[in-house]
């Protein structure tokens, strides 16, 4: 208030000076005036009057004018001050609640750290901590306001802390803020990971004054983690490791297939198949079994490099992916291989003498795809049991035309059954002495496009189609048909011999299906042989022996054919509720040059007589042989020395005449 007196005094001052001024100048000028124009005394009075009059008007205007400039800026200037008052307070008061919201913002900040299971912390750039919440006192069971302005060293293991130092200078160095996994270890001993984010601390001016940090303690997560792992790699051998051999399964080896087709890079498939391993597996059982095949495997680990990729495909089947085309160096391989299984497998303190057969695929000459690979090796292994067992084969082009045609081949003989393309053909049977017809069996035979298809082109087909029990069913009430016939007309008092097929002997229905046969035909049970082979009798000997016996019981006579040329017949033979025996052509074909072959058929003919069960000998087509077996005491002969099969109209005037 005193710094405006000066000021005042000088307004004052500047009003009083213009009001003389003006004062002084009127007088003057006025009555010099009025002198000069007026010389009588009472207008000058009257002017005088008006004069005065005017100077007060005009002065008091001037005043007025003076007095309210003065005053309006002094109430300006005074507004000002007010403003400038007020606006004092309200920065009084904004710092006020500035100061207040600060230190609930501080409150607050302080609580979110504070409540944060993660470690939030801070450093100086000498390491020392500025910030430390309670989740990092938790992590490291320390204290948190007794860690500020301690560092590392007073926390971790001396090891630990020097390298949370040399990290920390790197982060601050590259001013970059970066994420990472570490591993601490504390003073007391207390081992745990984190995952970790640090960044520098920058002032306004780029310059970094610290560093921070925020941590997650993820152990239980990584156990959590690890044990996923376990799991899933358990979980992983569960579903791609075979028990049994400890190799890849199948599941695997397609996946390895499916990739090695994606790279596009010649390789082979091996599929290789155990010959005739189902009937170890029913001689010594499936635990047998089972450790021949872990002994299979060690033989193909040992032939094979160890970067071939060896899997069991199931059952005796086994898959082998390698890094070759050339087909020389995998023929010299594969002799290699097949030369190991010459050598009998000691199982149990038992030799077992088995081979295998083996199919090669070459991708992407043979095969495109993993589909195309198991198709084509699948079938050249096929073609190597076609060659004799214990070989091996390459995929051909030729094959898949074969494979095609057998496709069709399956059709038309589904169509045959419907279309009446399939009928029956019989042979005689005849006694040896007297060469009088005692029975006959019944052979099927196929007219397709007028065309005989050969028995054993179809019926192989029929029986891995599955066709061959719907189509041994027509054999059966096709023949038992002919029976009743031919007793009615009183042309035939002995047995026809009708064959049955493993599968067909196996099938659920086979007894009610005979059953259901004998009671439409009207044939008794009596007039018919059912045939089985002996490989049928070994596929599931007990189950088989059952139900022989309950055939048996039904009436019927059972023969057992191609007698000799499976495995282990003698130790059957005594077992089997079988009535007759039939001698496979081949032993009886020249049979006056086989020496060993005489021996067989002396064997069988005396140990079959023997045990009470009568003997055919079957495929005999020369005097020489027919005179052998006749000597030897042979009960009966079929064959072309006596009648090729017939007709069924061929056959009726045979047994006729």
């Amino acid at each position: 208030m005193q710094e405006n007196r000066p000021q005042c005094r000088r307004n004052a001052f500047y009003i009083s000076l213009i009001y003389f001024i003006v004062s002084v100048a009127w007088i003057l000028f006025s009555d010099v005036t009025v002198a000069s124009m007026v010389d009588n005394v009472d207008e000058i009075t009257s002017l005088q009057i008006y004069k005065g009059t005017f100077f007060i008007l005009a002065t008091t205007l001037i005043l007025y004018f003076l007095i309210y400039k003065y005053f309006r800026k002094m109430q300006s200037q005074y507004d000002a001050n007010l403003k400038q008052i007020r606006k004092n307070r309200e920065i009084k008061e904004s710092l006020k609640i500035s100061q207040g919201e600060l230190s609930r913002y501080d409150m607050l900040l302080s609580t979110i750290v504070n409540s944060s299971p993660d470690a939030i912390f801070a450093k100086d750039l000498m390491g020392k901590y500025i910030l430390f919440n309670n989740g990092a006192a938790n992590i490291t069971n320390a204290d948190a306001k007794e860690m500020i302005g301690k560092n590392d060293y007073d926390v971790f293991e001396p090891e630990i802390a020097k390298q949370h130092r040399e990290t920390d200078k790197k982060i601050i160095d590259s001013r970059e803020v970066v994420t990472f996994e570490e591993r601490n270890i504390t003073k007391d001993g207390n081992a745990n990971i984190l995952l970790v984010t640090k960044g520098p601390l920058l002032d306004e001016f780029g310059e970094p004054f610290g560093l921070f940090g925020i941590a997650r303690n993820i152990t239980e997560q990584k156990e959590h983690e690890r044990f996923l792992e376990e799991s899933k790699e358990k979980f992983y051998n569960l579903s791609h490791i075979d028990k049994v051999t400890n190799l890849p399964n199948r599941l695997y080896i397609s996946e390895v297939l499916a990739q090695k087709c994606a790279m596009e890079v010649p390789f082979c498939l091996i599929f290789l198949d155990l010959d005739e391993f189902k009937i170890v597996n029913d001689s010594y059982g499936h635990r047998f079994g089972d450790k021949l095949l872990f002994e299979v495997s060690k033989i193909l680990l040992e032939v094979f490099d160890s970067n071939i990729f060896i899997a069991r495909m199931g059952g005796d089947e086994f898959g082998i992916v390698v890094n070759l085309s050339d087909k020389k160096k995998l023929e010299r391989l594969m002799q290699k291989l097949h030369h190991k299984f010459s050598n009998p497998f000691k199982i149990d303190m038992v030799d077992i003498y088995i081979t295998a057969s083996s199919g090669i695929c070459i991708y992407p000459d043979d095969a495109q795809s993993m589909e195309e690979m198991y198709q084509a090796s699948d079938t050249a292994m096929y073609k190597a049991k076609k060659l004799g067992k214990n070989n091996f084969s390459f995929y051909d082009e030729e094959f898949k035309k074969e494979a095609v045609e057998c496709m069709q081949m399956a059709t038309s003989l589904k169509q045959a059954i419907e279309k009446s393309e399939l009928e029956l053909y019989y042979q005689p049977q005849n006694d040896a002495q007297t060469g009088k017809v005692v029975g006959a069996e019944a052979l099927l035979r196929w007219k397709h496009d007028d065309e005989m298809i050969p028995p054993d082109v179809f019926i192989p087909l029929a029986e891995k189609s599955g066709l061959i029990v719907e189509i041994g069913s027509f054999v059966l009430k096709s023949a038992f048909e002919t029976v009743k016939r031919w007793r009615e007309l009183g042309i035939l008092n002995s047995r026809v011999a009708i064959n049955v097929s493993a599968r067909q002997l196996t099938h659920l229905n086979l007894i009610e299906t005979l059953k259901n046969m004998i009671k439409e035909s009207g044939c008794e049970a009596s007039w018919i042989e059912l045939e089985i082979t002996e490989s049928s009798v070994l596929e599931n000997p007990k189950l088989v022996i059952s139900l022989l016996e309950q055939i048996r019981e039904l009436g019927f006579s059972v023969s057992m054919d191609d007698f000799g040329t499976g495995y282990s017949s003698l130790s059957y033979l005594k077992n089997l509720p079988i009535d007759k025996l039939k001698i496979d052509r081949s032993f009886i074909m020249n049979i006056r040059s086989e020496p060993k072959n005489q021996i067989i058929v002396k064997t069988i003919i005396f140990l079959a007589k023997e045990l009470g069960i009568h003997v055919l000998a079957e495929g005999v087509e020369t005097e020489n042989e027919h005179s052998f077996l006749l000597e030897n005491k042979i009960d009966s002969i079929q064959g072309y020395y006596y009648s090729k099969p017939l007709p069924l109209s061929e056959m009726q005037k045979l047994l006729e005449a």
